[in-house]
């Protein structure tokens, strides 16, 4: 036995020195490659298709990690079933997804480069194609994060039959290996619940929520950072929670029961969003962090959604994938976690003055200088279309979504880091919406200055993942809906602060 033993950790041991002299010698590699990608990538051939391109030729010189963990990227997407692949690449993917700096990259790299596992291609061109023409295969991704599956609504189909994904977001269309199911749940989700929350965002109960806002805006701090837009009590987070479920869903907003259920599961914790419980380990460590409120909540949630009117006009099953009531449900609240109750409060919040525009860390950018209230308080606020452009040029200095994805149904080739590069069939690429709405190629050498008046401004917008009204049928479902809150809320509490203006003048900013 003693032998057996040592034979036995000898052979671990040798099996662990070999992979480590794999991972090393694949690492000198890289880093004796580095010297000659940096000449190549700031020589004037640059990294994208076009001389024209301002990002062609990148601005500043990447460090040399940045480069190692560029290489190390390139080189497992290019070989998945590697070494690489399988042991630095998920580090360098989870490091970056917590701060992917995207435009900084592009900076370093030019128009195309890894980042988090993903290829990212960020010309206008090709961009403007993933969106409006090209069928999405996708997986299960959340711009740069990943998403947990387990904690996605993967229903039982019906007793005996094998679960299956009903979690829209990360389904294939068809065209790019669907079977119909994306379409599927999307039509129910536009159906029975937006089709029905643009006439409920019209009638009296809607409108006295709004009117309540606009009453906590009078009293309440609205400057950057103030009690109007944190407090859990009153004000913009519990008018967004009740705003949204009750024109979605037709749910009661005087059902103090329920809100406060809704309320803790979307916005009571420390990242006011529900968004991270659906990433993978850093959803386990926030619901650790919360003491698993949300596994508790999460079956109440799901009660109040199959018990609302909403509801109530899906059939028992429906679509020709028998979609259980249950199923629908569930299917939702991703959804409302991850976009309903995000985008719009974002978009309104930014243009409200609630937080700063970020500057991106970039030298000469004063994004974050930009002072919006002041822009606010000159547009016209009885022209919707002013109002429109003022909301769309906040939102293109910070998109509400930064970045998708899709996966590649076939190889392609990319130039990064001055040499051509093919990755094969089923590599994620990012949709950097972030990058392509900072495009000086697209916008201008304005790009990050505030100009109500840009060109195609609203035409072009990519904010709702789309071009405009173009769209390959991935554009938000929800896109007039919380356009049109955010138009309602801007509009009120702009005339608000216009009424205040001689009265209560320390609380403008």
């Amino acid at each position: 036995k003693i032998i057996k033993t040592t034979t036995t950790t000898t052979t671990t041991t040798s099996a662990i020195s070999m992979k480590s002299f794999q991972i090393f010698t694949a690492l000198s590699f890289i880093v004796l490659g580095n010297a000659n990608d940096a000449l190549a990538l700031h020589a004037s051939n640059g990294n994208g298709n076009d001389n024209d391109n301002a990002y062609f030729t990148p601005s500043r010189k990447p460090s040399l990690s940045e480069l190692i963990t560029q290489k190390i990227q390139i080189s497992a997407l290019q070989r998945p079933n590697g070494l690489l692949a399988s042991t630095l690449l998920p580090i360098v993917s989870f490091i970056e997804q917590a701060n992917p700096l995207l435009i900084k990259k592009r900076e370093a790299f030019g128009p195309n480069f890894c980042n988090s596992g993903t290829v990212v291609l960020s010309e206008w061109d090709q961009v403007e194609q993933i969106l409006t023409t090209i069928p999405q295969a996708r997986t299960f991704r959340l711009g740069t994060g990943f998403l947990n599956a387990k904690r996605l609504p993967m229903m039982v189909g019906g007793e005996g039959q094998s679960k299956r994904n009903v979690w829209f977001l990360s389904l294939d269309q068809r065209g790019a290996g669907g079977d119909g199911m994306h379409e599927a749940v999307r039509s129910v989700f536009i159906r029975y619940f937006t089709v029905k929350a643009l006439e409920r965002q019209n009638d009296s109960t809607a409108r006295a929520l709004l009117d309540q806002l606009v009453e906590d805006y009078k009293v309440m701090d609205h400057g950057l950072g103030g009690a109007f837009f944190r407090n859990s009590k009153r004000g913009f987070l519990p008018f967004v929670i009740k705003y949204i479920h009750y024109c979605l869903y037709g749910i009661d907003p005087s059902d103090k029961k329920k809100f406060q259920t809704l309320y803790g599961f979307y916005f009571g914790n420390i990242a006011s969003k529900a968004a991270p419980y659906y990433l993978t380990l850093i959803g386990d460590l926030f619901n650790l962090a919360h003491c698993c409120k949300f596994n508790r909540l999460l079956p109440k949630v799901v009660e109040i959604y199959v018990d609302s009117p909403a509801m109530a006009e899906v059939p028992e099953e429906v679509t020709s994938f028998k979609l259980s009531k249950y199923e629908v449900a569930h299917m939702t609240i991703p959804i409302m976690s991850i976009a309903a109750t995000l985008g719009p409060r974002d978009m309104i919040q930014y243009a409200m003055g609630a937080d700063k525009l970020p500057n991106h860390n970039t030298p000469g950018v004063h994004t974050d200088k930009i002072d919006v209230c002041s822009i606010w308080d000159g547009i016209n606020l009885d022209d919707r279309d002013e109002v429109v452009k003022y909301i769309y040029e906040v939102n293109r200095l910070r998109p509400p979504v930064g970045h998708s994805h899709h996966v590649a149904v076939e190889d392609f080739t990319v130039k990064i880091l001055g040499k051509d590069r093919t990755f094969p069939k089923g590599t994620v690429i990012l949709i950097p919406i972030s990058l392509t709405m900072l495009d000086k190629n697209k916008w201008g050498s304005d790009v990050h200055e505030f100009n109500l008046d840009r060109r195609n401004l609203v035409d072009e917008s990519m904010i709702f993942h789309s071009v405009g009204n173009m769209t390959n049928g991935r554009m938000c479902p929800g896109k007039e809906f919380g356009l049109n809150m955010s138009v309602q809320v801007v509009t009120e509490c702009g005339k608000a602060r216009r009424q205040m203006g001689e009265t209560n003048a320390g609380f403008l900013n």
